[in-house]
């Protein structure tokens, strides 16, 4: 889809993503995109805000897993995930990525628990 935009911020030193709009293999090359400028710039704690994102297909969920295992194998990182919808949360679980990150339910909730 082409109107998808990508938004990126830093509260308490943890990298923030946006994603607003479709998620499917060129929005989820994006997320993945955010994730590798950060990472050179010493960020280790990732928030993947997917509450503008409704919709994920199977080639975003990869990109996803993908940038994940980066985050808490790779880089000893944290990754929490907020604005999951039912639908997306049970894929999450499913597919293993509710055990490399947190899901909450809103972006605060995350900064202040990444933030200890």
């Amino acid at each position: 889809m082409s109107n998808f935009s990508i938004k990126t911020d830093v509260k308490n030193g943890i990298y923030i993503i946006r994603p607003i709009g479709y998620v499917d293999e060129s929005g989820g090359a994006a997320v993945f995109a955010a994730v590798q400028q950060a990472l050179p710039e010493g960020h280790r704690k990732f928030i993947l805000n997917l509450a503008e994102s409704p919709v994920i297909n199977s080639q975003g969920i990869a990109q996803i897993i993908e940038l994940s295992e980066i985050i808490v194998d790779e880089k000893s990182g944290e990754i929490a995930f907020v604005g999951l919808s039912e639908l997306t949360s049970g894929v999450f679980k499913m597919v293993g990525l509710l055990q490399m990150g947190e899901p909450y339910p809103a972006e605060e909730d995350a900064i202040e628990a990444m933030s200890g």
